[in-house]
């Protein structure tokens, strides 16, 4: 495992480079770390489930609203309510424009995926370099506690994971806020840090 600081010029680099070549990365996000990899690789996705201990569906990480509606079915009634949410403690729930070109582990029922655009200075630095789509899920073994602080990350993973992008412990978080916007009101599928 690679061990790089969030705010080491190098990062954003080694990030792509690794997401690019089909490995895993560990990633600070506005709520908890992510494990990150290639949305579009069934080989980098089936890592993620193996290391995970679970099949999907897994989030997706896209840089901002107008790469969203790039691979997402984004009415204009919906953009316009999530122009004050993201980049934010959400993950919306919509239906992809074209489901074949990323890795079924990312589905969930009718198709659907959910999308995050976490609010976090590494990942906004990361998105100005390149126009990537990650599958985005919290790093931990399913069952087990998030891990929010990297010695515990490298402790577990380092055999797993191909690089860990370090911004210091984060925070308590209880995730990002799942929220399904197919209905008027919008239904909160997991509550997490983000308020409807």
């Amino acid at each position: 495992m690679i061990r790089v600081a969030a705010s080491d010029p190098t990062a954003v680099t080694i990030f792509w480079q690794i997401i690019r070549s089909g490995g895993l990365v560990a990633y600070p996000t506005d709520t908890l770390y992510g494990l990150g990899a290639d949305a579009f690789s069934q080989s980098a996705a089936a890592r993620i489930a193996a290391v995970k201990g679970r099949g999907g569906p897994f989030s997706v990480m896209v840089g901002d609203l107008d790469q969203l509606g790039e691979y997402a079915l984004v009415s204009a009634e919906i953009a316009d309510k999530l122009v004050g949410m993201l980049p934010g403690p959400y993950t919306i729930v919509l239906s992809p424009i074209q489901p074949e070109r990323l890795a079924p582990v990312v589905e969930g029922p009718g198709e659907r995926v959910g999308f995050r655009i976490p609010d976090h200075a590494f990942i906004q630095a990361a998105y100005q370099r390149d126009r990537g789509v990650v599958i985005s899920t919290s790093v931990n073994r399913t069952g087990e506690p998030p891990l929010q602080n990297p010695d515990d990350i490298q402790k577990l993973f380092s055999e797993e994971i191909d690089l860990l992008v370090d911004a210091g412990s984060l925070p308590h978080s209880l995730g990002s806020t799942v929220v399904d916007p197919a209905t008027e009101p919008w239904r909160v599928i997991r509550q997490g840090d983000g308020r409807l």
